[in-house]
């Protein structure tokens, strides 16, 4: 009876050691893959090690994972370990690790290449007692060419408040499976930072600027999407504070499997597409009653140089001198008469 308890006992034992052991086996992790990069841009691919013994502070080693045979690239421990055919890569920095911290390091690509598509491994060095878990962790490099575009059109340098405006912007790329593309409108007003306007994408939603979401619910603030490559901005009765340099920004962006809704950029380019200058109307302080058949001059006060003129009457063009250049707009010339020096009608 005694040796049926110890028998017991002593199994019991090793079902909890085993457990122990269990518990503390040691697991290294790699973004989930495929990572799509862009050529000539910076990569980096992180690596943690948990539930590991020994020291504290964790070493790490990479290498790519090739049909002909694994390729050595960098250790945080033996500078010896690169490859002959990356040597040149590390020594001149191309190619690092870093460590974040005791038990995680990234491996560091400072101008990613096409030909660096691969599987890559990053492998921690047992300091356990007793080999158990994971001691490397695979991950996939995807390195697209870098065909985003922004091609910019310069708009109509000068408006008149209450005009519309509109800008062109031709945003393209070459399509490539899980890479996704966004379009940002913003305005730089004299020595302002970039003020958003408005964005479109990645995820095919519109997001509008702070000091724009009451202008776009009024209709006063468009997106035009006629298709392909075309992005244009529209701005209905514009006003004073829309001067200012107009700037179209394109990116590139991808979203990690295994990472929900997070978006990771992977190329930005912007055009700036051109100053505009928008000039602002007279308005008519109280009434004037003028008996039928009398002569009458509005007097605008007009200080500065006039490049151009225009008067409206119920918002249609009456007359607008331009250029050098007098244009009737209702066909009343002969009962009208606009003075340059003043602008006077």
């Amino acid at each position: 009876m005694m040796r049926n308890s110890y028998g017991l006992q002593l199994l019991m034992f090793f079902i909890l050691l085993g457990a122990a052991v269990l518990c503390e086996s040691r697991v290294v992790k790699v973004p989930t893959g495929p990572l799509v990069r862009v050529e000539g841009q910076s990569v980096s691919i992180r690596c943690n090690v948990s539930d590991y013994q020994g020291p504290r502070d964790q070493d790490f080693e990479w290498s790519l994972i090739l049909e002909s045979g694994d390729v050595q690239l960098v250790s945080t421990f033996d500078p010896s370990y690169p490859d002959s055919s990356v040597k040149d890569r590390v020594n001149s920095g191309d190619m690092t690790v870093k460590k974040l911290s005791d038990a995680s390091a990234e491996l560091i690509i400072r101008k990613v290449r096409a030909s660096d598509s691969a599987i890559y491994r990053c492998s921690t060095p047992s300091t356990d007692s007793v080999t158990t878990g994971n001691y490397y962790a695979d991950v996939e490099l995807s390195v697209i060419g870098d065909t985003l575009r922004v091609v910019p059109a310069i708009p109509q340098p000068v408006v008149f408040e209450g005009e519309s405006l509109e800008l062109h912007c031709n945003a393209s790329r070459a399509y490539t499976l899980n890479t996704f593309l966004s379009v940002t409108w913003s305005i730089k007003k004299e020595a302002n930072s970039l003020e958003e306007i408005l964005t479109f994408g990645p995820d095919g939603e519109m997001k509008v600027g702070p000091n724009f979401v009451q202008r776009y619910s009024d209709g006063g603030l468009l997106l035009d999407l006629r298709g392909g490559v075309f992005f244009g901005l529209v701005l209905k009765g514009v006003r004073p504070q829309d001067q200012g340099s107009y700037v179209c920004t394109a990116r590139e962006w991808t979203r990690q499997p295994g990472a929900g809704r997070n978006w990771h950029k992977i190329l930005e380019r912007s055009e700036e597409m051109g100053n505009v200058a928008v000039t602002p109307l007279g308005h008519v302080c109280g009434t004037e009653y003028v008996e039928t058949g009398k002569n009458y001059t509005f007097t605008p006060i007009v200080t500065g140089v006039k490049e151009t003129i225009l008067w409206k009457f119920s918002n249609n063009k009456v007359v607008e001198f331009e250029l050098k250049d007098t244009n009737w707009y209702l066909k009343i010339e002969d009962v009208l008469i606009l003075k340059l020096e003043n602008s006077h009608l």
